[in-house]
């Protein structure tokens, strides 16, 4: 019992979208049985459920690798609540999506866990490291750079588009913690010192945040504002797919291709469907992304995740049709990487 207290524990430190943690980890005798937590899924902003799939998985392997840390297995077996949208996208029922059994003992692997970094400051590149990265993920996943110019102008275009939808903002603002009077400031959500807000910005914002009156106010200009910035970036023409890319910045891909899926009617539900990949794939994908994750922490790399780029349609068809990627080549996570020029701050919930 006390092994997994500790590796639930040591999971707890695995990322996920504005930091909600949208894990709920459940000790059953020698097994954890892992489901959603209430109230910190993303129903505006994640609609398909795809950012709490991808955390659920980077959670499943930061605990692998926890266990593994204390010299034992864990054995994964998902569970078909992963694929219900009223469990993943609204919480809406404690089913676990998954089992986490403790096996039996096996080499000591030490863990980067501890020394996972998030950084959206400047960063300086480290050659070679998409190139080991693309060898701790399977055949059926590819690590795609993309050049910086490309990825903030599709940043940006996201960001707008995605700020025009109702409740968007509302909730965003919902998961800012602006100052270190916010009552879940040490909890969950985008600090200030992570966003690395300057002081008296996050100063003025921080009440935006907590008063909901204010929030929506708010969130109104956002739209409007919104709009604007998007009606611009589409006046911008978008070149098919080049050779100027940047290892700092990279897509993770699903090459459904690559996968068993089926023919026929039941392929053509898979594709058309809200992931656009089977539940059970994008988990795994979440689990390669942390295994890419921990290799980048050994080495001293931070991630900068760019979760707007596809969290709007607009945006993410810009993507593919600049990476050259046709339908069954699936986005699933957009970063920047490299290794801090500045000390990075720690999320307050991790000290």
């Amino acid at each position: 019992m006390t092994d997994l207290r500790d590796i639930v524990a040591a999971a707890s430190s695995a990322p996920s979208a504005h930091n909600t943690q949208p894990w709920d980890a459940r000790i059953r005798s020698d097994a954890i049985e892992l489901g959603v937590a209430e109230g910190r899924t993303l129903r505006v902003g994640d609609p398909t459920g795809r950012d709490t799939v991808i955390a659920l998985g980077a959670w499943t392997e930061a605990a692998v690798a926890a266990a593994r840390a204390r010299g034992r297995a864990l054995d994964v077996q998902t569970l078909p609540a992963l694929a219900d949208p009223a469990v993943i996208v609204r919480a809406e029922r404690r089913d676990p999506v998954a089992r986490l059994t403790l096996g039996g003992e096996v080499p000591v692997q030490r863990t980067a866990l501890d020394r996972r970094l998030t950084y959206r400051g400047a960063v300086r590149r480290v050659p070679g490291f998409l190139e080991a990265a693309s060898a701790v993920v399977p055949p059926w996943i590819r690590l795609v750079p993309i050049a910086a110019g490309d990825l903030r102008r599709l940043s940006a275009l996201g960001t707008a588009d995605t700020l025009t939808r109702p409740g968007v903002a509302e909730e965003l603002a919902s998961w800012l913690r602006l100052s270190p009077q916010h009552p879940r400031y040490d909890v969950d959500g985008l600090s200030d010192r992570v966003l690395l807000l300057p002081p008296r910005l996050a100063a003025l914002a921080a009440p935006f945040t907590r008063r909901r009156r204010l929030r929506d106010g708010a969130a109104r200009v956002a739209r409007i504002g919104g709009d604007l910035v998007r009606r611009v970036l589409l006046e911008v023409p978008v070149q098919a797919a080049g050779e100027a890319a940047d290892a700092d910045h990279f897509v993770l891909v699903v090459e459904s291709d690559e996968l068993d899926l089926g023919t026929g009617a039941a392929l053509t539900r898979i594709l058309n469907s809200p992931l656009g990949l089977p539940a059970e794939t994008v988990f795994e994908a979440g689990r390669a992304l942390m295994r890419v994750w921990l290799l980048a922490a050994e080495r001293g790399i931070a991630f900068a995740p760019h979760s707007e780029v596809l969290d709007s349609a607009l945006a993410q068809g810009e993507l593919q049709y600049r990476l050259g990627l046709g339908r069954r080549a699936v986005p699933l996570f957009v970063t920047s990487a490299g290794r801090p020029m500045a000390v990075p701050p720690r999320s307050p919930r991790l000290g």
